[in-house]
């Protein structure tokens, strides 16, 4: 019985050293950038909004009845720039990407047949001292004045997406984002951009950008996250205010790619206070 009783002591404190040991392997194994972001999407997580409590529809407006529509163009907005720095592009010319994804997505593929508009007062921060704020400002601008200078894009325009990127690519230098693209990097963005015409969901659009950059997985995950809780916060205001908790967050890490997250939740969140479908 002793014998037994100690053999069954040393297979129980084999398995317990085994476990350990593969946690261990585990850990090592991850680096300090996917610790990191799976930390950030469970941040995510934890702030989002309580939606047991029960929302005025009247403050709500849009966002409501509409959030599928905005989780894909948002997920295309902040998914297009960091598409572009995943190809190695500038920062001009990732928000020319980001500026062709929001229209190519918000006048094609599955919703398409969603009546929009351009909300006037396209201008989310009131500065642009930092990079993120810059670009989602500029995100805006960009599509706020080819809307209004083409009228007929927003009545789901038929202009051909190799239109549409040369009239982005126009736009965008006019501001001063005068990076030239190469024609392979051209040739590239028409790919991807062909691809989201056909996309109806925020899943579809995500599943473009990480079938190529595969080691991009956490970030376009963190940026679902994102669209997931911030299109059931009631207004502007209370959506730069949760965006600003994040981006503070983003901010005390040390193995994120900082600037590159903040930009995508900053385009993410100017993209759904610019479009504006009619209901």
């Amino acid at each position: 019985m002793k014998n037994f009783i100690f053999f069954f002591a040393i297979v129980a404190i084999f398995f317990m050293y085994s476990c350990a040991n593969s946690e261990i392997d585990r850990l090592e194994s991850e680096s300090v950038e996917e610790v990191q972001m799976k930390e950030l999407i469970q941040y995510v997580r934890d702030i989002k909004p309580d939606i047991s409590i029960p929302l005025n529809p009247q403050t709500r407006g849009f966002w409501a009845t509409l959030g599928g529509w905005f989780k894909r163009i948002g997920s295309a907005d902040g998914g297009g720039y960091r598409w572009g720095r995943d190809n190695g592009l500038s920062f001009s010319q990732s928000l020319l990407v980001s500026v062709s994804a929001s229209l190519v997505t918000g006048i094609s593929g599955g919703d398409g047949r969603i009546q929009w508009k351009i909300n006037g007062e396209w201008q989310v921060y009131s500065s642009s001292i930092r990079d993120y704020q810059e670009l989602g400002n500029a995100h805006n601008k960009a599509i706020y004045e080819l809307c209004r200078d083409n009228p007929t894009l927003k009545s789901g325009s038929s202009i051909s997406n190799t239109s549409l990127l040369s009239l982005v690519e126009a736009k965008t230098k006019a501001m001063g984002y005068k990076d030239n693209l190469s024609l392979l990097q051209r040739a590239e963005i028409m790919q991807m951009l062909n691809s989201l015409s056909s996309t109806s969901t925020m899943s579809d659009v995500t599943t473009i950008f990480m079938n190529r950059f595969s080691n991009s997985r956490l970030d376009y995950q963190f940026l679902e996250e994102y669209m997931d809780a911030v299109v059931l916060l009631e207004d502007k205001d209370s959506a730069i205010s949760f965006t600003e908790q994040i981006i503070v967050k983003i901010d005390s890490m040390s193995g994120v790619q900082k600037s590159t997250l903040k930009c995508m939740v900053s385009t993410a969140l100017c993209s759904i206070n610019l479009w504006q479908p009619k209901i």
